[in-house]
């Protein structure tokens, strides 16, 4: 081996192997004593540059005389083929004990690397809290505030180490440019909180005047449904449905059934309606008992048919009543659309006519007043009261009239 060479070795290795080296354990033992000696006059100082160089130079011998002997035990099983496993399983002791030693000896530099990074990882997530990016304007006065806080409340001092005159400058720009946001982020609350006051205020006035319309709109639906109602019902006692007559099933069952759920839904109105429904129903409930004797046995035959038809068209009735009802509601809707659609028309109208005829008005003054200046003006020096009130009589100053 070359006296360069040996140099990069943490102590000299004989330029031929030694094969007890990695045939004899107690051989192995005294050579990894040699290195491990020479590790312990090693003092590792990783406070200056020179120390921490030293440190990693004396790794590097350590993982160099790793590979030394490792080519050394790999040349010795090329000549000692029946010392191959034991060779080997040297090899493996050297590589596993000299890197567990470089990693023993590389430790304190490690260490300090480790810290050294986490220091300045630290100080990079320090600094980055003092970003006024964190809040813009667009956010809440209270978050901007919160960040504004944080960053005033923070202190440089000389723990931000080389970042102390960096981070104070940003500290200094944080905190203006968060009083910007700010006030700008109050100034857009208090006009958004004005203008929902003046919304809610306008809704409020809004849903009132809806309110009391469709309280009006609903009385008179329930007056007319009611009215509707009672007709129904005195048709029904009649013994007729939409204007025929009806079997004496059908009768009792919409004076039964059908009609006391839609008499519930007209309020005040309910209660005079079911005293005429029940009325109703006794009279028709009389007559049928009194047809049943004479035409039991064809009203036993007719009554199953009548059930079917009775139900079926009592669907019918129903879906055509809550039809008619839909489209009646739709119709009411528009109608009463339109209408205020045409009194805002109305209004506006008026609103412009009035403000043209006093448009009108004053440039029409102003041409009577300026006819009369004019007037006067002629009149120079001549402008006397008395002079006026000549000109007035003769009728010189227009627009102007004496009575005599």
């Amino acid at each position: 081996m070359s006296e360069a060479a040996s140099t990069d070795l943490i102590i000299a290795l004989p330029s031929v192997p030694s094969v007890a080296t990695f045939t004899d354990e107690a051989e192995f033992d005294k050579l990894y004593d040699a290195i491990l000696k020479k590790v312990d006059e090693h003092k590792p100082d990783v406070s200056t540059k020179k120390g921490r160089d030293e440190i990693k130079s004396l790794a590097f011998k350590i993982a160099k005389t790793k590979v030394a002997l490792d080519k050394q035990g790999l040349a010795l099983t090329g000549e000692w083929r029946e010392n191959t496993k034991k060779v080997n399983a040297t090899r493996t002791k050297i590589e596993e004990r000299l890197e567990a030693l470089q990693t023993m000896v590389r430790k304190p530099l490690t260490d300090w690397e480790d810290a050294e990074e986490a220091r300045v990882k630290s100080l990079k997530d320090r600094f980055a809290a003092l970003d006024a990016g964190r809040a813009d304007a667009n956010c809440s006065s209270e978050q901007i505030a919160t960040v504004l806080a944080e960053i005033e409340a923070t202190e440089i001092g000389d723990d931000w180490d080389e970042y102390r005159d960096e981070a104070g400058i940003a500290k200094d720009r944080a905190v203006n440019a968060l009083r910007q946001n700010l006030a700008a982020a109050k100034k857009r609350e208090d006009d958004a909180r004005e203008l929902e006051e003046l919304r809610a205020l306008k809704a409020a006035k809004e849903e009132e005047d809806r309110q009391r319309r469709e309280d009006e709109e609903a009385a008179e639906k329930l007056r007319e449904r009611a009215a509707l109602a009672r007709q129904y019902i005195e048709d029904v006692e009649k013994g007729f449905i939409g204007g025929e007559l009806q079997p004496y099933g059908i009768l009792i069952y919409e004076l039964e059934r059908k009609l006391p759920p839609l008499i519930d839904e007209l309020g005040m109105h309910a209660e005079q309606l079911h005293a005429l429904r029940k009325s109703a129903l006794a009279t028709v409930t009389l007559a049928m008992e009194r047809h049943a004797a004479a035409d039991a046995a064809k009203a036993e035959e007719e009554r199953k048919a009548t059930a079917e038809r009775v139900e079926r068209e009592a669907k019918e009735a129903a879906a055509q009543k809550q039809a008619e009802d839909e489209a009646r509601h739709a119709s009411e809707v528009a109608a009463a659309a339109q209408a205020e659609r045409d009194k805002i028309e109305a209004e506006r109208k008026a609103d412009e006519d009035a403000r043209a005829k006093r448009e009108a008005d004053a440039a029409h003054r102003f041409e009577i007043a300026k006819d009369i200046a004019d007037a006067l003006r002629t009149m120079s020096g001549r402008a006397t009261p008395e002079a006026i009130a000549e000109a007035l009589i003769n009728g010189e100053i227009p627009h102007c009239t004496v009575e005599m």
